[in-house]
């Protein structure tokens, strides 16, 4: 007499199972980014890793679609404006949606540790099957400092996620241990999708004011240029150009373009300055100047050969050949008059613009 309501049921929870299983993964879609100008701008991090929060609440319904979506939206944004650079990078997922919908939630790293792939960090991002389950960010923290382990360099993490957590205290001392195992160099972003305001005071308690972290809400990074600004904020650094001017005469003998020891000298003096404050190099244009005895072929041709010599020796030196341009303006560009020796001599010169930011202490 209860085989036919015992079989409905079973019907019933295996079409259940089956729909669980056979999530189709939303397929995120990225705002129109603008570029970050990599001309402007330079890597302040050595690392970052997302934590994206895949819990039963991002299931929730605001703004008109789950949060969970507007989430993935976000964070494929974020990865169309990370510039091609050195960046090694990690995704975690917390709740679940990896493999299976159902269960206790749990801590998944679908990327990385790896150096930073544009496209890999899309398709781990598009894998997401689900939101549901608990909340386990104490697990999501552990597992990104985990990944961090053998970074020395300064690390961004962001959070995105709606805050309706059920471990405040718990997830407050899981991100001291992450900065007390990485110091200083870690900077922690929030960035909060959804209106509920039940998080708001963790949020708040999460952020250092006084350090390098952040807290934004996602509709405040919803448009390209927004995502654009905070990608360069959090990732970047301004570069700040310092021009630096050698006279040829320092530099090389008269009409030649070998450096001579006192050349060699000052670039070694140079180079010491720029490492004693703290900055990193990333962008470094060589360009030589003459007066204007001779042709005007032959001093665009010498001023060449004298900017290359430069960079041929702060190469030699260690510094990375890509970061360096030459150019060789001859006597186009003259810094005094061409009508007398003292004027000719410091016409004469090598100018060494040397861009860098400031990396995280």
């Amino acid at each position: 007499m209860f085989k036919q309501p015992l079989l409905g049921l079973l019907i019933v929870m295996s079409l259940g199972v089956l729909s669980a299983c056979s999530s189709t993964p939303y397929s995120p879609v990225a705002a129109q980014v603008p570029p970050v100008d990599v001309t402007a701008f330079a890597p302040k991090v050595e690392s970052f890793v997302v934590l994206l929060d895949t819990s039963g609440s991002m299931k929730e319904v605001d703004d008109g679609r789950p949060k969970i979506q507007t989430a993935q939206d976000l964070v494929a944004s974020f990865n169309s404006a990370v510039p091609a650079a050195d960046f090694q990078a990690g995704l975690v997922i917390f709740g679940r949606g990896a493999g299976t919908c159902w269960g206790y939630g749990a801590a998944d790293t679908l990327y990385g540790l790896a150096p930073y792939d544009q496209a890999g960090f899309a398709s781990a991002l598009g894998s997401i099957e689900c939101a549901a389950s608990t909340t386990p960010i104490v697990d999501a923290v552990g597992n990104a400092s985990g990944l961090l382990t053998d970074q020395e360099g300064p690390v961004a993490v962001i959070i995105v996620s709606d805050f309706v957590w059920s471990d405040p205290d718990g997830v407050k001392a899981a991100v001291a241990d992450l900065k007390a195992a990485h110091g200083s160099s870690v900077c922690l972003h929030t960035v909060k999708v959804g209106y509920d305001t039940t998080g708001d005071a963790l949020i708040s308690s999460l952020n250092d004011a006084a350090g390098c972290d952040s807290a934004v809400a996602a509709s405040d990074i919803a448009s390209g240029t927004a995502m654009s600004a905070y990608v360069a904020d959090t990732l970047m650094a301004p570069l700040q150009y310092e021009k630096h001017t050698v006279s040829a005469t320092t530099l090389f003998d008269f009409d030649k373009a070998i450096l001579k020891e006192q050349g060699k000298a000052e670039l070694q003096s140079l180079g010491a300055k720029i490492r004693s404050q703290g900055l990193s190099v990333a962008d470094i244009d060589v360009i030589g100047h003459t007066d204007n005895i001779g042709t005007e072929a032959y001093n665009k041709d010498l001023s060449l050969r004298r900017a290359e010599a430069v960079r041929d020796y702060l190469v030699s030196e260690g510094v990375n050949a890509d970061i360096i341009d030459v150019m060789g303006m001859g006597m186009s560009e003259p810094v005094a008059s061409n009508d007398t020796e003292a004027g000719r001599a410091e016409n004469r010169r090598v100018e060494v613009h040397v861009g860098t930011a400031r990396l995280l202490d």
